[in-house]
C-alpha cells in the first residue's frame, strides 16, 4: 500500500523530465486531445482536480476546475436526511527527486525522506483539514505556519493515500449527526448505498434517495465495526466473530470468535485483515463527581455550557488500558486467529472514523509495534470537538500508553510541514 505513488505525482516527474531533454519519454504537454476527457472522469475528487491542473499549462486548461457535485442525501437515525462527506488520509512527503535522475546513493532512510499524515474532508465545495486521529480541525495559524488546506502546495507533493473514510452531515448546515460511529459506502451496489453502526452497536443500511434507514438483523445490537475487505462489506461483532454481509443484507460468517476485550476494531495491513482488541475501563473520575450521561444531554445544554461539554463528555467515556491483535489466517483453512505479539515496523492507527496502518520509517516522529489510538467511538463528538485534541499510544513492547501530547516527537507525524 505504501509502494504505489499517486498517479499524478509520476505524471508530474514525466513531464518535467521531457521539459528538460534528459529523458526520451513521451512529452506530455502534447497527449492527444480525447484523452484528457477519458482521465477527466476518473477524478472523483477536489484534490485530484488540482493535483492534475497544476502539472502544465495545457493540462490546466483541458479540464475545469473542480465543481463538487450535489453529495448524496441518506437517511439518519435521528431525522429526516443527511449527506455524505468523504475523508481521506493521506502520506505526504515532499517531492525529493524532481531531478529525473536522481543521486542513487541517497539514502531512503534519511529523515528528509520521511513523510506526514494529512487528513482531508472534502464537503461539497470545501476543504476541511482534521487531526488524523481524533477529527479535531485544524484551522489556525500556529508558529506562523498556516494550517489551512488551501495553503498546501499540491505540485511539490508526493500524496500516498492511505485510505478512506466517510461522515453523515446535516443537510443544512455543517454539524455531524450524533449517534454514528462507522459509515462505510457499499461497494458493487448499483445505488449508491451505505452501512452504518450507529447507536452503539446497531447496523443499519441506506440507499441514496430512499428516506427509510433499513436495520439489520434487529435482534442483535452489538456490532463494533465495518470494512470493506477483498471488495466486500464485513462486519465484526463484540463478541469478535466478522461477517460478510450479501446483497441480500444476510451476513455470513467467515471467522470464528476471538478476543475477551470491550471493543473490536478491523484493519487491513499488506493485504491481510487484522483484528484490534480493546480493553476498557470505566473514567474514574465518575467515582468522585456527579456523572451527566451525554447521551442523555440535549445538543442545547452543550451550546450553554462550552467549556464544560468537553470534560462532561470525556468523563463518560471508558478508557483503553490494553490491547490485544489477532490476525485472521488462510480462510481456505479455516479462517482461524493467530496472536500477533509484535507489529514489526508498522504502526496501526485508530481513528475515530477509519483504521489504517503505516510502516513507521516513511512516518516522521512514528514508532514501529505501535497503536495511535483515541478513546472515542463516536463520528459526530470528534468532528464537534468533545474529545481530547491529541489522542494516545500504545506500545506492545512494553504495554505501555501514553498521550501523544506527552511527547512533542509525536506531533511531528502530522501536517503542517516544516518550512
Amino acid at each position: 500500500m505504501l509502494c504505489k505513488t499517486t498517479h499524478q505525482s509520476q505524471q508530474k516527474k514525466k513531464h518535467k523530465a521531457a521539459m528538460d531533454g534528459s529523458s526520451s519519454g513521451v512529452d506530455w504537454t502534447n497527449l492527444p486531445p480525447q484523452l484528457y476527457p477519458l482521465i477527466a472522469q476518473n477524478l472523483k475528487t477536489h484534490i485530484e482536480v488540482r493535483r492534475f491542473r497544476s502539472v502544465c499549462s495545457s493540462w490546466r486548461s483541458s479540464i475545469p476546475p473542480f465543481c463538487a457535485s450535489i453529495s448524496p442525501n441518506f437517511p439518519f437515525p435521528h431525522g429526516p436526511t443527511g449527506f455524505l462527506s468523504q475523508i481521506t488520509i493521506y502520506l505526504t512527503r515532499p517531492d525529493q527527486n524532481p531531478d529525473p535522475n536522481p543521486n542513487p546513493s541517497a539514502s531512503s532512510s534519511s529523515p528528509s525522506s520521511k513523510g506526514w499524515l494529512l487528513k482531508l474532508e472534502e464537503c461539497a465545495d470545501k476543504i476541511r483539514l482534521l487531526n488524523p486521529i481524533t477529527n479535531w480541525r485544524v484551522s489556525s495559524v500556529k508558529d506562523d505556519v498556516a494550517r489551512n488546506p488551501t495553503d498546501l502546495n499540491l505540485v511539490d507533493l508526493n500524496m500516498v493515500e492511505l485510505g478512506k473514510a466517510y461522515a453523515l452531515r446535516y443537510t443544512k448546515g455543517s454539524g455531524s449527526i450524533f449517534g454514528i460511529n462507522k459509515v462505510i459506502v457499499a461497494p458493487n451496489f448499483i445505488d449508491c448505498s451505505i452501512f452504518m453502526i450507529y447507536n452503539e452497536g446497531k447496523l443499519g443500511f441506506a440507499q441514496i434517495g430512499n428516506e427509510k434507514l433499513t436495520l439489520i438483523n434487529d435482534q442483535i445490537s452489538d456490532y463494533d465495526d465495518l470494512i470493506v475487505y477483498k471488495g466486500q462489506p464485513c462486519v465484526i461483532n463484540k463478541w469478535g466473530q466478522i461477517f460478510r454481509i450479501n446483497s441480500s443484507m444476510e451476513l455470513v460468517p467467515f471467522s470464528p470468535p476471538i478476543g475477551f476485550g470491550c471493543r473490536k476494531n478491523l484493519i487491513e495491513c499488506c493485504g491481510e485483515l487484522y483484528v484490534v482488541d480493546r480493553y476498557l475501563v470505566a473514567n474514574q473520575q465518575d467515582q468522585t463527581s456527579p456523572k451527566i450521561h451525554v447521551r442523555n444531554a440535549s445538543f442545547n445544554f452543550f451550546r450553554r455550557h462550552p467549556l464544560r461539554r468537553r470534560r462532561i463528555y470525556e468523563a463518560d467515556q471508558p478508557k483503553a488500558i490494553d490491547f490485544k491483535v489477532y490476525k485472521l489466517g488462510d480462510e481456505e483453512l479455516g479462517g482461524r486467529w493467530v496472536e500477533v505479539n509484535s507489529l514489526g515496523g508498522q504502526a496501526f492507527f485508530l481513528s475515530v472514523d477509519c483504521c489504517f496502518s503505516v510502516l513507521a520509517r516513511e512516518l516522521e516522529g512514528c514508532k514501529g509495534n505501535c497503536i495511535y489510538f483515541t478513546d472515542s467511538n463516536d463520528i459526530s463528538f470528534a468532528l464537534k470537538e468533545l474529545i481530547r485534541s491529541d489522542g494516545s499510544v500504545f506500545s506492545l513492547e512494553d504495554r505501555s500508553i501514553n498521550w501523544l501530547s506527552s511527547s512533542p516527537v509525536y506531533s511531528q507525524m502530522f501536517w503542517p510541514l516544516p518550512a
